[in-house]
Formats: structure tokens, C-alpha cells, sequence
């Protein structure tokens, strides 16, 4: 039973034991002890989760809670890390602001009952609170904030694979389809997209022969793009990448209608699972590449797609992957350890991490604690995702 109040403990739910029957072993007696014990599996594991709840990326933060509400339903039902032993889940919404990122977190850290966190989704919000997580030594698990300076030390770990690392189809689609120039309009506040679209972009182009035509920055706070759509159409490249966060995403889209373009639009895995449909039949077309979809095939998606359909009666995005794979991360590093305490955490993180396992993105590997899965290019076509051949 979920409960509608910051902390959540859920105490029922589908199991799916066959998904997870592969899951690291180890283990250890349950008992009392708490995030700062000696070892052992306490009877309740407190998780907290620091992410954006209200704000202009809350759809990530929110996202990520179904996800981990869902995997904490499935740990706690299938008795994963022992009879009677329970997770609990606290949610700390930093609501798209830097300093309150920094100022939930230093509560969480100091919090000697948290055995692990779900670090903040926005780059900026968790590279300012990653030096704090190394010196306070609990374990994170970012999702999303793809952006370097997150990953950093031992307690540092990320489960959504950066964008520059699955976006290699994008330009490979572009390039078999003909497209030898490119315009690129990004977001310059958001540090992923700011990589993207200043280095990651231009240098893939460069490599199959494609010339970037046109960079246009724009900004966090812009919601009228109607000057850079006229400049694109005028351009006429045979594609636009378009690195925007989901609002913004929506006006440009209707923008370059407006204003004449009518080449190939292909964003990212933030306009993913409805995201863009605000944008109507203007977003049909559209491409981008994504970690995780409906439309994907294999045991670890297909099961969770259909365990997230029964809870919530809707589809489930790459926010909702991001958090279940990300608790059931922390619950396979628990039980590989044997150890709730926050170092029985860490260690527990980076032995599966060294072995992979697989999730709601199917087989995920890492890179030291940073994870990997392939990037899958999908359509949106009248309110649905298909993968692009």
C-alpha cells in the first residue's frame, strides 16, 4: 500500500521474481542494525530520494518515483532481502533550484538513518551535491544528470548512461539518409545539452561528413523561439538537432511549422513516452534516441512495461526505467553484500556494477560505477513510439 506523504513505504505490489531470478547472491541475517551499523541487513532500509518533485525538469524527479515506488513494491513482496525486511523510500524535491539541491542534501547526509540516496536528475543540481556525498560517505545513485562532475568519487554512482554515450544512431540515421548539413539549437544552461551541441554533436557530424550550418544557444529561461525557427528555415538544413527540454521542445516544434521548415527534427530522450505530444501532429516524425521505450523488445523491458502498466495504467518512460533500475540496484548491492549499512551499500554497488545485471533498460554494463546500455532510435508518430530500422 502506498502512502500519500514524503515517506513512503510500500508494502505490496506485483512480484516478478522470474526477471530477478539472476539477481547477485550474498546475504546476510536480517536484523535491527541501521545505515551506520556493523554489518547485517536492518529491518527497514531507508532510502531517500533528493530530486526534483516541482519545477521545470519535475517530470524527471517524478518520474524517477514511480519507478523506484514499483521496484520497492517488488523487493519488499518477494521478501528479496529477507523475511519481514522492508525499504523504505523519503522524498526531498529540490524543485529545479541549485541551492536547494545542496540544502536537502546536507539534511539527507546528515540523516545517520539514510543507508542510501537517489541523487539529484539536473547536472548542475548533482555536480554541486556530488563533493558532498564523498566527504558525508553515503551511497548516491544519480539518474539522469548525464553531465560531467557527477560520477566522482567512491560514493558517487550513476545508473542512466550519459546522452553523448547513446547518441551515435542519431547521426548514423542522419548520415544513411542523405542529410549533409545539420542546424543545431540547444539549450546552453543545461550542461548535457551544452556538451551535445557545443562538442559531442559537431564532432560526430564531422566524422560522416556532415557540416553544421548553424549553432544556436539558447537559454533555460526561453520560451519564445520564433527568431531562431525563422533562422533555421531560412538555413534549410536537411536536419535540426534539437537539444531543448521538454516545454521548450513543444513551442519550438509548432515554431518551425510556423515559420517553414520542414526537414528532419530529432531531439532526445527527454521529449521520450508523451513528453512532446503537447506538440500535436507537428512532433509526428520526430527522432531521437532513447536508453529505454514501450516499443523495445527483450525479458528485463517487456516485463517491466507490463508490471509499470498494471500499477499505473500508463506507459512507462525513461525516468520511470531510470528509478527501478536504480533501486534495484541499491537492493541487488544490499543483498550482494550482506550489508545495509551505507559502506555494505558502496561495496555492495560497485560488485554488481563490476558483473552488470539486467534491468527495466535491459543488459546494463559500467564503466567504473557509471552506467552503459546501447541507445535505441525511435519515432513519434500520432502518439506513439516505434523503433527506427
Amino acid at each position: 500500500m502506498s502512502r500519500a506523504r514524503t515517506r513512503t513505504t510500500v508494502l505490496a505490489g506485483l512480484a516478478t521474481a522470474a526477471l530477478f531470478s539472476t539477481a547477485a547472491c550474498g546475504g546476510g541475517e536480517a536484523g535491527s542494525t541501521g545505515a551506520e551499523g556493523d554489518g547485517g541487513i536492518a529491518d527497514t532500509i531507508t532510502v531517500a530520494q533528493v530530486q526534483d518533485q516541482t519545477g521545470p525538469v519535475a517530470y524527471a524527479g517524478l518520474g524517477s518515483s514511480e519507478g523506484a515506488e514499483l521496484a520497492i513494491e517488488e523487493i519488499n513482496e518477494q521478501g528479496f532481502l529477507g523475511d519481514g525486511v522492508e525499504i523504505e523510500l523519503e522524498k526531498y524535491d529540490t524543485a529545479g533550484e541549485i541551492e536547494r539541491a545542496a540544502s536537502e542534501m546536507n539534511k539527507v547526509l546528515s540523516d545517520n538513518d539514510v543507508s542510501a540516496i537517489l541523487g539529484p536528475v539536473s547536472s548542475q543540481q548533482a555536480a554541486t551535491v556530488a563533493p558532498l556525498v564523498g566527504r558525508q560517505e553515503v551511497p548516491t545513485v544519480f539518474t539522469q544528470a548525464g553531465a560531467e562532475g557527477v560520477v566522482i568519487n567512491d560514493w558517487t554512482f550513476r545508473v542512466t548512461p550519459p546522452m553523448e554515450s547513446y547518441y551515435e544512431p542519431v547521426l548514423d540515421y542522419l548520415a544513411e539518409e542523405g542529410a549533409e548539413t545539420i542546424s543545431v539549437l540547444y539549450n546552453a544552461t543545461f550542461p548535457t545539452f551544452a556538451l551535445l551541441g557545443e562538442e559531442d554533436v559537431p564532432a560526430m557530424a564531422e566524422e560522416r561528413g556532415i557540416e553544421v550550418v548553424q549553432s544556436l544557444p539558447v537559454q533555460m529561461t526561453t520560451q519564445d523561439f520564433a527568431g531562431q525557427t525563422q533562422q533555421i528555415a531560412s538555413e534549410a538544413p536537411d536536419a535540426l538537432v534539437m537539444l531543448l527540454i521538454a516545454p521548450q521542445s513543444v513551442t519550438a516544434l509548432k515554431q518551425l511549422k510556423t515559420a517553414g521548415y520542414d526537414g528532419q527534427v530529432v531531439a532526445t530522450s527527454v521529449q521520450a513516452a508523451g513528453n512532446i505530444e503537447a506538440a500535436g501532429d507537428t512532433a509526428n516524425g520526430l527522432i531521437y534516441p532513447v536508453p529505454f521505450s514501450v516499443a523495445l523488445e527483450g525479458e528485463g523491458p517487456t516485463s517491466f512495461t507490463e508490471a509499470f502498466r498494471a500499477k499505473y495504467d500508463k506507459d512507462p518512460d525513461p525516468y520511470n526505467a531510470d528509478g527501478y533500475d536504480a533501486m534495484w540496484w541499491i537492493a541487488r548491492a544490499i543483498k550482494a553484500s550482506g550489508d545495509s549499512s551505507r559502506e555494505g551499500i558502496k561495496e555492495g554497488l560497485e560488485q554488481v556494477a563490476s558483473e552488470g545485471f539486467s534491468g527495466a533498460m535491459g543488459e546494463l554494463t559500467f564503466e567504473g560505477n557509471d552506467a552503459r546500455v546501447p541507445g535505441h532510435l525511435v519515432r513519434w508518430e500520432n502518439g506513439e513510439e516505434t523503433l527506427v530500422e
